[in-house]
């Protein structure tokens, strides 16, 4: 059946979304227009090309590497990065989520960067927003076109002066090892590396490598980013009407995290997901999907399904009681083959009040929050956010704040 004569199929329950994620025969169909950014990288691959991929790529995403840069390399990367903006008093909410995002991501992908470096950090950041755009160009209002170019010369910005010299420390650091000259161990713990260690086995066209490196710099940061930015907003929003929440939220970072997977829950990153079956397909509830149609999965709706969060599902509360074997922030992070790689990074450990401090991860963006709101970071009275005009998705352009 052609995909011309089937009309588009949205699925909005949360059982619905769920199995079709889960389900094999669906493969992504939503980075097309953006294969500027995506062609060929682990987003945009189904079958075996994802699946060894994937096995690659998750010797990396491992707990104690979560572990290691969430203990290790974020603390430092947020102090450097929210410190300037606490001595002026002010900030942009957005710009501050996108740098400190920025600076780990580009740790996590292999891509040198030094985040006290300000002017670096400007230029870089301006690039991976590009990325971003080209990534999302579906959900663009401008002219494709003009995004497009404009993604190719921040690719060819990148490629020069931040890719091809930390490509060359590291293939010289691979050599090393595999000389047996230095150990393993002290290799860098990244994407790249991770992707030179098993250059042999993948074969991946220099082009296919810069692309995934984009990828996970604007994805990374993006999602990180714009997820640092919902949960302090609803937070500061819950918090005038709960100010004891909003008092334990600024020295509780297990609160924290709680408000981080319901903001996550009502914000996915991406509200619809695109799939398209590579054969007709029947889901568990009966709902079949034709051979090439194009199926929208809302996460927005999905996440918000009162049969699964209750009758008041699509407003934030931090106290909600979740059901057993449902996760808090809903299927934000995808499910199945797809799933986000990092979702553990992001996100944390569900939280489980047996284990052990010490062994809990609060997740990325539950310690950029209890960081901004320990510095006494608060919205500025003055001047309220604004979304931005250029996209149709829920994304802040500025969200001025201030800090007591």
């Amino acid at each position: 059946m052609s995909s011309a004569a089937v009309a588009p199929i949205t699925l909005t329950s949360w059982n619905a979304v769920r199995d079709a994620f889960r389900s094999k025969s669906l493969r992504q169909a939503g980075y097309s227009e953006g294969a500027v950014v995506t062609a060929d990288t682990i987003l945009d691959l189904h079958g075996d090309e994802h699946r060894e991929r994937r096995r690659v790529e998750n010797r990396l995403f491992r707990r104690e590497v979560f572990s290691y840069w969430e203990h290790q390399v974020l603390g430092d990367t947020i102090t450097t990065t929210l410190g300037p903006f606490v001595d002026a008093g002010r900030g942009d909410l957005a710009r501050i989520g996108y740098r400190s995002a920025l600076s780990l991501t580009a740790t996590i992908a292999g891509i040198d960067h030094d985040p006290a470096d300000v002017a670096a950090t400007e230029r870089l950041y301006a690039i991976v927003k590009k990325f971003s755009e080209g990534a999302t160009i579906m959900h663009s209002t401008r002219d494709k076109d003009d995004v497009r170019a404009e993604v190719r010369d921040a690719l060819a910005a990148f490629e020069t002066q931040t890719f091809r010299p930390s490509i060359e420390r590291r293939r010289v650091l691979v050599r090393q090892a595999r000389a047996g000259q230095i150990e393993h161990d002290v290799l860098p713990k990244d994407v790249l590396t991770t992707l030179l260690l098993h250059d042999e086995r993948l074969e991946l066209a220099p082009d296919v490598v810069l692309r995934e490196m984009c990828l996970y710099l604007q994805a990374g940061a993006h999602s990180t980013a714009n997820a640092f930015t919902h949960t302090v907003d609803d937070l500061l929003v819950w918090g005038a009407d709960h100010p004891d929440d909003l008092a334990t939220a600024r020295h509780d970072i297990a609160f924290v995290q709680r408000c981080m997977h319901e903001s996550l829950r009502l914000n996915p990153a991406s509200p619809v997901a695109y799939r398209s079956p590579v054969a007709d397909t029947q889901l568990g509830d009966g709902t079949l999907l034709p051979e090439n149609a194009l199926i929208v999965l809302d996460l927005t709706a999905a996440n918000r399904d009162p049969d699964v969060f209750g009758m008041a599902a699509d407003r934030f509360d931090p106290h909600r009681e979740i059901p057993d074997g449902i996760a808090r922030w809903g299927l934000s992070f995808g499910a199945g083959a797809h799933a986000c790689i990092g979702a553990e990074l992001d996100g944390g450990l569900e939280i489980d009040p047996e284990r052990p401090r010490d062994e809990q991860l609060f997740g990325t963006v539950a310690v950029m929050v209890h960081a901004f709101l320990g510095a006494g970071g608060r919205q500025d009275p003055s001047e309220p956010p604004t979304l931005d005009p250029t996209s149709t998705r829920k994304h802040y352009s500025r969200y001025p704040v201030v800090f007591d």
